[in-house]
């Protein structure tokens, strides 16, 4: 009698790249006080931030075997236990529903039923929104440990300077992937007339993406410091150009096929599907 040979059960590994989640006390990531820590969603819930959403990280989705890695869950939404409950709140209020409406607004003419084309324009806070979402990708730090990124976004967000004067291009486009993506502090590189590396910080949830950089142009997209405005609460157009769009949730990270992306020490990505 032949013996029954099972097929072996597939081991899934924890990923490399994710570092474990610290404690429920410590800094705020936004004032800095230290704190009892609260859950930020990165984005906000109210673009599509909810439900069940496992992450894995920008390197093992780029480059390794994602199928034998088990990921970070994330029951309620990709978030990260980072903010004091004076800022959660703070930024949970005219920043975030600024943040929702223009995703919104966005969401209604790109699943239009009438085919939109070239560039249309969008009612919304710009303050508002570079404010917020500078905020909320500093609240996707859980080391703890302040960048350069992080500490002029805590000057820009609490007013104590003005945004006109952020070294940070915010540059946008549309996103039809999927995915939630974040990453923090990689870097392209600029390699004429000579070689840098420039950080960048990028967030993608449909249909929207954004990034922020310290340089002044990046692959023609629009930069919204563009259109700041004097007043936080003061609405202007917002133009979409509804030719560029692209869904690719981690590679490449940037819609650019030219640019070339490195990773540093600080570097973080993740990359979340729904659960």
């Amino acid at each position: 009698m032949s013996a029954l040979i099972l097929p072996s059960k597939k081991r899934l590994y924890p990923d490399p790249f994710i570092k474990p989640v610290h404690g429920t006390r410590g800094p705020c990531a936004l004032c800095g006080h230290y704190s009892d820590l609260t859950l930020n969603h990165v984005p906000p819930e109210s673009v599509g931030n909810f439900d069940r959403w496992n992450a894995k990280s920008y390197m093992t989705s780029s480059t390794a075997n994602p199928g034998l890695i088990f990921g970070r869950g994330f029951p309620n939404g990709l978030s990260f236990r980072t903010l004091c409950r004076d800022c959660n709140c703070r930024l949970g209020g005219n920043e975030d529903k600024a943040i929702g409406d223009f995703f919104g607004r966005v969401r209604k003419t790109v699943e239009s039923p009438i085919i939109i084309e070239g560039i249309i324009k969008i009612t919304a806070k710009p303050n508002q929104l570079y404010k917020g979402l500078l905020a909320h990708l500093v609240s996707a730090n859980d080391n703890s440990v302040p960048s350069a990124f992080d500490l002029e976004a805590r000057e820009l967000f609490f007013g104590r300077k003005s945004l006109n004067l952020s070294s940070w291009s915010l540059f946008y486009w549309l996103y039809t992937g999927p995915e939630i993506f974040v990453m923090r502090h990689a870097y392209f590189a600029i390699w004429h007339p000579t070689v840098k590396l420039i950080d960048m910080v990028v967030l993608k949830l449909y249909p929207l993406a954004f990034m922020f950089v310290r340089w002044p142009w990046f692959g023609g997209l629009p930069d919204m410091r563009f259109f700041l405005r004097s007043r936080d609460d003061e609405e202007t157009e917002i133009p979409i150009n509804m030719h560029f769009q692209e869904s690719n949730a981690h590679w490449p990270a940037v819609p650019d096929p030219n640019s070339v992306i490195f990773l540093g020490g600080n570097s973080f990505g993740i990359v979340g599907q729904r659960d």
